[in-house]
């Protein structure tokens, strides 16, 4: 069998800590990046949230909110050059929703090296990618649920690990509480993969959350408050926290917390709409030399 790389070993064992598990012993931690800067910016708190294409990851449930069909794009520049891509779609047709999506982190020009030696004998690439298909269906007035399948792999130089996962997801909307929302979901469920002669378990989150969403006449528009509870199947649980402001359903001011984690906590966010067309952007700043992180998402309701 060929020899891994030394510095392809090594983004093996870095890629929990690039992804913020800095706990964590699962593989594939590019899982655990969410997708959508509106999300990102508050916080990751989107479980109990539905009704845009980023549903497909944070809770599939969300899809049957779509008015329609709704398209959305993403890009990501994280540190050290990596780059984590977003596309997908979700349809609806009233009490039943359709999704496909596609997933990416990838990084390029890595120098080859067998040891710690001071010049490289090559360069090589790693890319990530899960392609997910998902449904959900509202089964009563106030009660969806979702399911989704993903095609997980990883490629680092010439070595491929392959595998399969499935996402679960609920949101309750409380009848008794207008703009309440309740939302369960679990993450990544799936065999072992195993990379080189390697096993790892896939990075399995459970995930609870709570959403409120009221106009505010003073504000002359609507507030949003988001929260979380996650318990990872390879690190401490942690929660996460998110504030939202949209002015006339036009423009949207966001802030988010992230409660448990030791490089990371608070994000920003600002948002616009026109004629359909959604710009949302996220900044989410590290307290550790690895730098900041940036994402941009487009999305198209048609």
């Amino acid at each position: 069998m060929k020899r891994i790389p030394f510095v392809a070993l090594m983004i093996v064992l870095m890629l929990p800590a690039l992804a913020a598990a800095e706990d964590g012993s699962a593989g594939l931690a590019f899982l655990k990046l969410g997708v959508g800067a509106r999300p990102i910016a508050l916080g990751d708190a989107y479980t109990a949230v539905g009704g845009d294409v980023s549903s497909i990851y944070w809770n599939p449930a969300g899809m049957v909110a779509v008015e329609g069909t709704d398209v959305g794009l993403m890009h990501a520049e994280w540190f050290q050059d990596i780059r984590y891509e977003f596309a997908g779609g979700v349809r609806s047709f009233g009490d039943q929703a359709f999704g496909v999506s596609l997933v990416g982190l990838y990084m390029d020009d890595l120098e080859r090296r067998d040891g710690p030696t001071s010049d490289p004998i090559g360069h090589f690439g790693v890319f990530d990618f899960a392609l997910t298909g998902a449904y959900a269906r509202r089964l009563t007035n106030e009660f969806d649920a979702g399911v989704s399948v993903k095609y997980l792999h990883e490629k680092i130089d010439d070595e491929l690990a392959r595998g399969v996962a499935v996402d679960l997801g609920a949101i309750y909307r409380v009848p008794m509480v207008r703009g309440l929302s309740l939302g369960l979901s679990v993450q990544n469920l799936g065999p072992q993969m195993s990379f080189i002669e390697e096993k790892f378990d896939l990075p399995v989150q459970y995930k609870g959350g709570a959403a409120y969403a009221t106009p505010v006449e003073t504000l002359k528009g609507d507030v949003l408050f988001t929260g979380d509870v996650i318990v990872p199947n390879d690190g401490d649980p942690k929660t996460h926290f998110g504030l939202e402001y949209e002015y006339d359903d036009m423009v949207a001011l966001r802030v988010g917390y992230r409660g448990g984690w030791d490089n990371q906590n608070i994000s920003f966010g600002l948002g616009a709409k026109v004629k359909g067309m959604r710009v949302d952007y996220a900044y989410v700043p590290f307290y550790s030399d690895l730098g900041d992180t940036h994402r941009i998402s487009l999305g198209f309701a048609l």
